[in-house]
Order: structure tokens, then C-alpha cells, then sequence
């Protein structure tokens, strides 16, 4: 840096702390208020005059630190009614700041750090003192968003996450809280949803399934793994064995099991597996009349370990793609005769009300196809989940 760089660096109208800020890449172990002294005291050596800028008249942060402490309080005071054991800080700050910070910076070498980067830190160590919890930059519970332009603090809660198992035992219930079921007011989404959202004094929930039945489907045996969202919730370490009474004492037909604590990484997981089901059948004629059992059985006989092919079912073409897909049944049987029943396991995937009807066509083949007869599922059962 030449003599008349030196003297541009030493009249430059920014308080200590940004001038050291400037250099933040040197002198690791100091502070930038410290750094900035000792700058200021060499360029003194040197026989430069320093301009001493006041922090609320510095041209780049314009005071901002000193609005810490009111900041710091404000947080703490924010934070006293959630339960939580880490949080971070993060700043937004005006445009104008930030392009004259760059400038001053590029002049004397891009070596320095940001003025957002300070702020987080130094706030993030006044609130952890005083609300003695620890500052965590990697998944904290809480993140605290400063506007220091227009001087907001906005709070993000990190969601809790419940994972368990459900046994749905009623034929008239959705999964989730879908716009087509509005005139429905239950769902096992809501019933395990509310009172985890009550206990946890959150705002929302979302019940997060590896898969689903459909709403006149009973899902009995093992149970659905499912995982339940509680979204800003004030209180993280809720009893889980008092969530597991409310929701199996409370009347609905959901009963749930296997509860623990989750991370936001499995819902994922669960959503992506892919079990084998089995599934129970009652067998009805489309025309009212006996169910041919002879044929019935030929096709069953068939159609065991065979590969069916399945395009997207007419129920469901308005929400997914239209697609081919080839599906394994690996067991179909017939459990009783009357009324007529089936035991049928099948992939993941699989459409066991078009394996049945058809679908007029859209599977093949199927047990319809096979036997001659137009069939249909009048009661269905997940009964086992292969994992």
C-alpha cells in the first residue's frame, strides 16, 4: 500500500471498529474494535493524522452496534416463552450499507468481513449471555432475523417431529386434511395432529405418511409409519406416552404406537419406502348377483406371482401422471367363500381396487378380466406393512 493510499485509509470517516474491519483476515485473535486501535495507533506512528469517527457517525454502519444492547433485550424478552436449547442470529441490513462496506473494502484490498458476519456474531454473544443458551450455526431451534433497516425481529421456529405408527379403524376417514374432503372435519392427520399441537402450543401440523389408504380403506396389522409436524411450537420436549393416550383413548379410530422423537431428514425416508402390503378383500359382482367361485379361483390361480400392468387409475387421473406401471402380486388367495374374500400381497404401488375391477381395461390383467365377471372391492383392509 503506497504513502497515498496510507493517508486515503487513515481520513477515511468510519469509526474504529469498521476500520478494523477492513483488515479482519490479519490478526485473527483480535477483535475488530481491537484491530482498529492498533491500526489506528500505527498509522499515528507514522505520522498520519486518523480521523477518529464516532460509531454514529461512521459512513458504513452508521451505529448500528450500538443498538445492540436494545436489540439483545428485546430478543431475550421474545424468546422467554419457548422451550428451546439453541438459536441463531441472522441480519438483514439496507442495500446502501452493504454496496459502500464492498467499495471501502475492494479500495484497500477485499481482505476484511462483512458488517452482516459481525453483527450476528457479537449480538448472538450478547443474547446467549443473557438467556444462557447456546448460539448454533448449524440446525439451531430457533433463528432470530433482524431488519436493522427497518428495525423488525422475526422469529423461525424449527418444527417438531414425531414419528410413530397408526392404525386407521373406521371406513370413512381421509389421511390429510385434503380441500376435496372439506366437509370432512376428521382426519388422522387432525386427530393426531391437534392434541400434539395443543401439548406443544405450535401453530400448525402436517402428518407426513409413508403412503396412504384410501378413505373407506381400514389400515389394521402393523400399522402406517407416519411422522407428525408441529410447526412453531413453544414447547419441544412434550410427553409422548400422554400424546399416545389422548389420541388411542379419544373415540376416533386411530390408534397409534411406536412414538419418538424425529428429525426433519426422515420424513423423507419414510415417504420414499417401498413395502411390500397385504391387504384383505371382500369380493362383490358389479350386478348384484352370487360371485362365480370356480372362475374366480382360476383367476386367482393366475394371476399368483404374475406381473400386472397398471395405468393411472381414472379416480386418481385428474392428480397424477398418466403412466404404465408394472406391479408384482405375489400372493393372491382366496380366504373364504362367504362372503367371498381375498388375501392378496402385492409391490408397493400396486392398485388392489383395479386389480380387481379392471378398471375398465386400464389394468391387465385383472381379476375381473380373468374370471369373467365384473367384480368389484366392497370392503378392503391393509392388514400387513412388509417391513
Amino acid at each position: 500500500m503506497d504513502l497515498d493510499m496510507i493517508q486515503e485509509l487513515a481520513s477515511e470517516s468510519v469509526c474504529t471498529r469498521c476500520r478494523g474491519r477492513i483488515f479482519a483476515s490479519s490478526g485473527h485473535e483480535m477483535t475488530n474494535g481491537e484491530r482498529g486501535n492498533a491500526l489506528n495507533f500505527s498509522l499515528e506512528a507514522l505520522g498520519f493524522k486518523v480521523n477518529i469517527t464516532g460509531e454514529e457517525n461512521c459512513e458504513i454502519c452508521h451505529g448500528m452496534f450500538l443498538e445492540l444492547g436494545g436489540y439483545a433485550g428485546e430478543i431475550a424478552r421474545r424468546l422467554e416463552s419457548y422451550e428451546f436449547k439453541t438459536f441463531l442470529i441472522g441480519t438483514t441490513v439496507s442495500k446502501d450499507i452493504i454496496e459502500n462496506e464492498k467499495r471501502i473494502h475492494l479500495k484497500y484490498g477485499d481482505r476484511g468481513e462483512s458488517i452482516k458476519k459481525e453483527l450476528n456474531r457479537e449480538l448472538g454473544k450478547i443474547v446467549s449471555s443473557k438467556i444462557k443458551k447456546e448460539f448454533e450455526r448449524s440446525d439451531p431451534d430457533i433463528m432470530v432475523k433482524i431488519n436493522t433497516e427497518f428495525m423488525t425481529i422475526d422469529l423461525q421456529i424449527k418444527s417438531i417431529y414425531i414419528y410413530g405408527t397408526y392404525r386407521k379403524l373406521r371406513r370413512d376417514l381421509p389421511q390429510t386434511r385434503w380441500i376435496k374432503y372439506s366437509e370432512i372435519k376428521e382426519t388422522v392427520e387432525s386427530i393426531i395432529g391437534e392434541p400434539a399441537m395443543a401439548m406443544a402450543r405450535g401453530k400448525n401440523y402436517f402428518l407426513h405418511g409413508a403412503g396412504r389408504e384410501d378413505v373407506d380403506v381400514r389400515m389394521l396389522g402393523n400399522g402406517r409409519e407416519f411422522i407428525i409436524e408441529v410447526a412453531s411450537p413453544e414447547i419441544r420436549s412434550i410427553d409422548l406416552n400422554e400424546l399416545k393416550h389422548t389420541v388411542n383413548h379419544s373415540g376416533q379410530g386411530i390408534e397409534i404406537e411406536n412414538l419418538k422423537f424425529a428429525t426433519k431428514s426422515e420424513v423423507s425416508k419414510i415417504k420414499d419406502e417401498k413395502y411390500h402390503k397385504k391387504y384383505r378383500a371382500v369380493i362383490v359382482r358389479d350386478d348384484g348377483k352370487p360371485v362365480d367361485m370356480e372362475n374366480l379361483e382360476k383367476a386367482l390361480n393366475y394371476l399368483n406371482g404374475k406381473v400386472i400392468y397398471q395405468r393411472t387409475p381414472l379416480r386418481v387421473s385428474a392428480s397424477r401422471s398418466d403412466l404404465v406401471r408394472e406391479r408384482r402380486i405375489l400372493n393372491i388367495f382366496l380366504e373364504s367363500k362367504d362372503p367371498p374374500t381375498l388375501i392378496i400381497e402385492a409391490e408397493a404401488g400396486t392398485y388392489i381396487k383395479e386389480l380387481v375391477s379392471g378398471d375398465s381395461g386400464r389394468t391387465n390383467p385383472s381379476v375381473s378380466e380373468l374370471s369373467g365377471q365384473r367384480l368389484k372391492i366392497g370392503e378392503l383392509d391393509v392388514i400387513e406393512i412388509e417391513r
